[in-house]
């Protein structure tokens, strides 16, 4: 028998050599996925990032010094598999929260335990519990809602993060700050301007007082006078300003223009370092000019401060946006003990409009009278300690439109100026028990293409990219068939 030999030229082997890192390669993809599906490894790729949870949150949990309870009231097999992977990210954040299914067929008589009266809870809804203290989320407020044209409600934003973090700072700490807004000058208190729902899930009380009848309540962590038309009593300055000083008040202020200024409450801003300029800032850098009101001078995207009240809407990338504004600016007092803090600013273009009567008024040319600018539109003052210069004592807060808080015509109510307000309102009062965990949003802007990128696209995938492929195969194949 003739023995059979092999021979290998250049040709068989790079076709072995070929083969053999090619199984290799599969094996290893093989091993890793293997590897991998043994680890507990997640990764939230969602743009909106609506499984991970804020810093804020996570501040929260880290400070934490009881144990909480999450209850689902679902069927088995009926739970949301995305409401549910955004709530168990407390249990995976934090080793004192548990989260628990519970089926409100099964268990009746554990879920009548948090009936509000004869308000039964619902399937769907959450229970967060900790130190005695619970809050019911209905799965309704699990949502951002808006209607179309016909009256159908439309899922637009996931509230799970915004509404379990308020939840678990109430039921941890048992405080609820209040917010009493001051009215009897035909004010726009912010519960009119759409804010009530957002400051009640962010742990606020709010209610209404009037200051001559009922001076400052005790139990005010903040007072707000939003939008007054008439001026302040003198009795009613002196009653702010006593309060301000004496017991460590918290106010916050937002004017609209007025035919007359209102000396008495000027002047109690003044006395806490703050000038009112009473004109309209007139924006005339067209890159702060909004499109949707015909590049409008007086209606203008102002710029953000480094302050910590302002820092989350660069992080966001949101810009306010503000309309008839008055402006701002430190007194010549420049009192030591307080620290003055523009937040929102315009342009070194801008002019402060102090003439409204003249035919010229509305013209964005400079008329007899224009202040330069830049102008601070909202600015905070917090007292100081004389001994350690940090922040300590009282804490004023003003912002040059009021108007612009509850919208801004066809547009709504912005959500950066929305954002703005419950960032203020929580640096204000300065609570623990207070949280401001923004809605995610769950809308998508379609990809808009201009004629001049779809040609470049379609060049590109239609001709370049399948020509270079056709080229490289021809190259490769006179290559081989001449080696």
């Amino acid at each position: 028998m003739k023995n059979i030999i092999l021979r290998f030229d250049a040709k068989t082997r790079h076709a072995g050599v070929s083969a053999l890192i090619t199984i290799l390669v599969l094996a290893s993809i093989l091993a890793g996925n293997l590897v991998i599906g043994t680890l507990d490894v997640q990764a939230d790729l969602t743009p909106k990032k609506l499984y991970s949870l804020t810093d804020e949150t996570r501040s929260l949990l880290d400070r934490l010094d009881a144990d909480v309870e999450i209850l689902a009231l679902y069927a088995p097999g009926e739970e949301p598999e995305s409401i549910m992977e955004a709530v168990e990210e407390y249990e995976r954040a934090a080793p004192s929260v548990t989260v628990r299914l519970v089926d409100p067929d099964r268990e009746p008589a554990l879920v009548a335990r948090y009936a509000d009266g004869e308000e039964p809870v619902r399937p769907g809804s959450f229970i967060v519990e900790s130190k005695g203290n619970f809050r019911v989320i209905p799965a309704m407020d699990l949502y951002d809602l808006s209607y179309n044209q016909q009256g159908q409600p439309q899922v637009t934003g996931q509230k799970v993060e915004q509404r379990i973090t308020a939840a678990i700072a109430y039921v941890t700490s048992g405080r609820i700050p209040r917010i009493y807004e001051i009215v009897g000058h035909r004010e726009s208190p912010l519960a009119d301007l759409g804010y009530g729902p957002i400051l009640e899930q962010a742990n606020f009380a709010s209610g209404t007082i009037s200051l001559v009848r009922d001076g400052v309540p005790e139990d005010a962590s903040l007072l707000t006078l939003i939008g007054p038309r008439g001026d302040l009593s003198e009795a009613e300055a002196r009653i702010l300003n006593t309060w301000l000083e004496e017991g460590d008040g918290r106010l916050m202020v937002a004017l609209d223009l007025t035919e007359q200024p209102l000396p008495n409450l000027y002047g109690l801003l003044a006395a806490w370092d703050i000038e009112v300029r009473h004109g309209l800032v007139l924006e005339t850098r067209s890159s702060r000019l909004i499109a949707e009101f015909g590049d409008n001078p007086f209606v203008f995207a102002p710029y953000l401060s480094d302050h910590d009240t302002v820092a989350p809407l660069a992080e966001a990338q949101l810009d306010p946006i503000f309309q008839a504004t008055l402006g701002f600016r430190r007194t010549s007092a420049e009192q030591r003990r307080l620290d003055y803090a523009p937040l929102l600013s315009s342009s070194e273009d801008s002019r402060l409009r102090t003439d409204l009567t003249s035919e010229q008024s509305g013209n964005p040319a400079p008329i007899p009278g224009d202040e330069s600018g830049p102008i601070d539109i909202a600015v905070a003052v917090s007292e100081r300690n004389p001994d350690t210069y940090e922040p300590d004592g009282a804490v004023v807060v003003a912002l040059g439109s009021a108007s612009t808080l509850g919208g801004l015509g066809f547009l709504g109510q912005i959500k950066a100026n929305a954002d703005l307000v419950m960032n203020l309102v929580n640096w204000a009062v300065a609570d623990e028990s207070v949280v401001n965990v923004p809605s995610k949003s769950l809308f998508r802007l379609p990809l808009r293409i201009d004629t001049v990128s779809a040609i470049v696209y379609f060049v590109l995938t239609v001709v370049v990219i399948p020509l270079a492929g056709l080229i490289a195969g021809l190259v490769i194949y006179l290559r081989r068939r001449n080696a």
